[in-house]
């Protein structure tokens, strides 16, 4: 199993884990599959370290979260999320309520549980 060690290297593995991801599923060897399990588990044993999500927090902890753990401020998540800053900084301020394609999008996009997704909302 990989260990990760520092905050350089967990970025490092999630740079490693998105490209072999970009390749798409059909396209994986044995290999890819094999590295990917084990750079996956090296991440979440990292993040439950370094990164513990409260048991049941409400959607803009969970959005604080994604951004604290990807290094992401509120422009580059609304980018990365398809959805406009206003919109993520109502989410944020408790103003706006989190749809489902948002919800979706979290889950598929930082593989966040989609059961605790839908207990925020």
């Amino acid at each position: 199993m990989e260990h990760i060690t520092s905050k350089k290297m967990y970025h490092e593995t999630m740079a490693e884990i998105e490209a072999i991801m970009a390749k798409g599923s059909a396209n994986l060897t044995p290999e890819d599959d094999e590295k990917l399990d084990r750079l996956s588990e090296a991440v979440e044993i990292w993040e439950a370290k370094h990164y513990p999500m409260p048991m049941k927090p409400d959607f803009k902890t969970v959005i604080y979260h994604v951004m604290i753990t990807n290094g992401f401020n509120q422009t580059q998540l609304s980018e990365e999320l398809r959805i406009s800053k206003a919109y993520l900084s109502g989410l944020l301020k408790g103003s706006k309520n989190p749809n489902l394609d948002i919800v979706k999008s979290l889950h598929n996009r930082f593989h966040l549980d989609g059961n605790m997704l839908l207990d925020c909302v």
